[in-house]
């Protein structure tokens, strides 16, 4: 994520961007497996087109083409390293595909969600602030921002700030990633669809304010 501003400003192309941290991922699991690790599990990039940084900047086309360029090459290289290694246990958590299911209108309504594309913190401020040139110097002053404005309805966001999925997409992505992996442990797949986060959004019922972590006095 760091190097996606660079690209955006030309100062790095998508072919370099691809390889290089294609290529630090395999490196990676090449450590893990030195380490002893038998079962390992790789998540691509999710869908930059929908955060509502790249909607407000209009560069959501730059955004398809950066992601598509980088988990093609992913998937290439870890399922060459996969082979080669010879790891019983390897297999790619398909961020993209699960937050791009979890956008559509059914499961965004079964999690009681209705606001998609606008961000619950700093929204405002960073609406102010498109008109800025640079992308990076637009990222500094969000950040830099002592109080973000926070919206009134944080549960009704898929977006918690401009760059990341609010809490209820987050926990629905822990319970889809716990039930591949159990599932693959035992020899069976999971297949992501509309209907399996629905169920998940059910049994967990992750459409409810979550229980607040117990204090410690």
């Amino acid at each position: 994520m760091n190097a996606i501003p660079d690209i955006l400003d030309n100062k790095l192309s998508i072919g370099s961007f691809a390889k290089s941290l294609s290529d630090k991922v395999v490196s990676q699991l090449q450590m893990l497996k030195s380490a002893g690790f038998k079962n390992i599990y790789v998540a691509n990039i999710p869908p930059l087109d929908k955060i509502p940084l790249m909607i407000m900047q209009k560069q959501t086309k730059e955004a398809r083409t950066i992601v598509s360029a980088y988990n093609q090459l992913l998937l290439a290289k870890t399922d060459i390293w996969a082979k080669a290694s010879n790891i019983s246990n390897f297999a790619m958590l398909d961020m993209n595909m699960f937050l791009q299911t979890a956008l559509s209108k059914t499961v965004t309504n079964a999690l009681g969600i209705s606001d998609t594309t606008n961000s619950c913190v700093g929204g405002e401020i960073l609406e102010l602030l498109t008109g800025s040139s640079s992308w990076t110097s637009l990222l500094d002053s969000e950040f830099n921002i002592k109080e973000a404005i926070i919206c009134s309805d944080p549960q009704a966001h898929f977006f918690w700030d401009p760059l990341h999925p609010a809490d209820r997409v987050h926990r629905l992505f822990g319970y889809y990633v716990n039930d591949v992996i159990t599932e693959r442990i035992r020899g069976n797949t999971v297949t992501l669809s509309e209907d399996l986060l629905i169920q998940l959004i059910s049994k967990n019922k992750l459409n409810t304010i979550p229980p607040r972590p117990a204090s410690l006095s």
